[in-house]
Order: structure tokens, then C-alpha cells, then sequence
């Protein structure tokens, strides 16, 4: 039996490797999704330049995030930055897998944060489609920490 810690400061190290699942693009998800992000450019609709229709770039943007589902609990952070380089269209029919490490760790004003650089690939291609990084903030284990005032 597998057993998933849950995510904490203490818990990751730097140089730590995560891979999420492998996800198929389907065409209800790049339809899904831009009717979501309240984007309606044709290219997600109908041809494109790249031949057919190609899926809004921040589609594939959750899949780097679910990556350290596959070895932790992952309780409530607060998500404090994402860079993203769009390398690839994406389209449908594509199966797709994240992978990544985390490269930095650090505290700021008594808070915890991790971040993870990561790449998204078609992995029947082989082809980077999105490289990127995220910081996550992790509260501490007994929750969320409230500064509070007397008035």
C-alpha cells in the first residue's frame, strides 16, 4: 500500500521530483474551457494557423499543478505566482503528462513557500508544449495563521 504524506515545508526538499498522470485533451475540454475563461477567439472554435483548431494555452495550466497530488495530501496554500511559455499548440486528441521539481524553498514575513519548475509534453510526440514555474505558499499543518487586532 502506498502511503502520501501530507504536503508540508518540512516534508518537501529541493531537487524533488513530481509527474502527474497523463491527461487526453478531449474536444469538449478545449470547448469546455474557453467558453469558461470567457475567451471565444475562433482559433478554439473552429481552423487556426496551425491547421485545425488549437486549445486555449491555459488549458494544460491545473495538469502542472496536480503533479504533487502523486505523492502528497495536498491541503488548502494559497497560489501566489505562475509563469507560463506556450512552446506548442495544444490540440485535441493529444495525451499529455507534466513533470517537474521543486527548485527553491524559502521563508518570507514567517510564511512558507515551494517552487516548482515544470514542463507539460504530448507524450506521443515527445513535444514541450508548456514550460513553466509556480510558487505555492503552504500554510502549516494546524491551518491557516490570522493575525488579528483589537479595535
Amino acid at each position: 500500500m502506498v502511503e502520501f504524506k501530507t504536503l508540508s515545508y518540512e516534508a518537501v526538499t529541493i531537487g524533488e521530483e513530481f509527474m502527474s498522470d497523463d491527461f487526453l485533451v478531449k474536444p469538449e475540454d478545449v470547448d469546455t474551457f474557453a467558453y469558461a475563461v470567457e475567451d471565444h477567439h475562433p482559433w478554439y472554435f473552429e481552423d487556426s494557423p496551425f491547421g485545425g483548431k488549437i486549445a486555449h494555452p491555459t488549458l494544460l495550466g491545473n495538469q502542472a499543478l496536480l503533479m504533487r497530488h502523486s505523492k502528497y495530501i495536498v491541503p488548502a496554500g494559497l497560489h501566489a505566482k505562475m509563469q507560463f511559455e506556450f512552446l506548442e499548440p495544444i490540440r485535441a486528441g493529444m495525451r499529455v503528462r507534466s513533470r517537474g521539481k521543486v527548485i527553491d524553498k524559502y521563508e518570507r514575513r514567517g510564511r512558507h513557500y515551494m517552487v516548482t519548475q515544470f514542463e507539460t509534453r504530448d507524450e506521443e510526440a515527445g513535444t514541450v508544449l508548456v514550460r513553466g514555474q509556480f510558487t505555492q505558499m503552504i500554510f502549516p499543518a494546524s491551518g491557516v495563521h490570522r493575525e488579528t487586532t483589537n479595535r
